[in-house]
């Protein structure tokens, strides 16, 4: 039971002090929902539709119906979560996610994604820094890969972050390096964030640095993942390779 709370505390006080920050400093993000938790959150829920209305900051993704390892289940079982998951979103949020990232992936999760057809974009993948486009035989996908060391999940981990400044500073290496890299081909960085863990107040104030931190920056595009994959669409679409069927 207590280990349920730390879990809670996400959606009590972390969700509404990341809320607070990003509308107030009019930072597009995307949420990963897992769905009955946003059923069971009436208020969050609330908030993210006003956002739509008014402002369009905040895009929710689905992070599928249950948090368990995919790696076993049967395609059947998770092709039914998937379609439950996104029945489920389509409800609470008044919008059908555009955007799939299961987190603990089988190898039918990309096919799966495929096979329904209405994702712009998939995340269950860490090897780029950039998007790129799957195939599977006349199905293409874009893939907007995630990121398991920009991520306040290190704060969980052995030789992760102990403290907020530690935080800040991998992530400003981190946006320094593209940035510099940007300069000759575009660069992508994701921040990985969960309510429960950077939502406690010592940690948060290692995300407040880096979010001033980039805000002296002019020429750089702040997005939701789903705007980053209009883009990408729109200007980098699928090429046919001469090895293609």
């Amino acid at each position: 039971q207590n280990m349920e709370s730390l879990f809670e505390y996400g959606s009590r006080r972390g969700f509404w002090r990341l809320y607070k920050l990003f509308v107030e400093r009019q930072i597009p993000f995307t949420i990963y929902g897992v769905a009955p938790p946003l059923e069971r959150n009436k208020d969050i829920c609330d908030a993210i539709r006003k956002s739509f209305l008014e402002k369009n900051l905040i895009e929710v993704a689905c992070h599928g119906r249950k948090w368990i390892d995919y790696q076993k289940i049967p395609k059947e079982i998770e092709k039914k979560h998937m379609k439950m998951a996104i029945k489920s979103i389509q409800k609470t949020i008044g919008q059908r996610p555009l955007g799939w990232y299961t987190g603990r992936c089988s190898p039918n999760t990309i096919g799966l994604v495929m096979d329904e057809g209405g994702f712009l974009y998939c995340s269950d993948t860490y090897s780029d820094d950039i998007p790129y486009w799957e195939k599977k035989g006349s199905k293409k996908q874009l893939m907007i890969p995630y990121t398991l060391d920009n991520n306040d999940m290190r704060f969980l981990t052995n030789q992760g972050f102990n403290n907020g400044d530690q935080f800040y500073t991998y992530l400003k290496d981190s946006f320094d390096a593209l940035y510099e890299e940007g300069k000759e081909y575009p660069k992508m960085m994701s921040v990985g964030l969960h309510c429960r863990i950077i939502g406690r107040p010592g940690r948060f104030q290692g995300l407040k640095k880096f979010v001033n931190y980039i805000s002296t920056f002019d020429d750089i595009w702040i997005a939701k993942r789903v705007d980053i994959a209009k883009f990408w669409i729109k200007k980098f679409p699928y090429k046919i390779e001469d090895n293609d069927d």
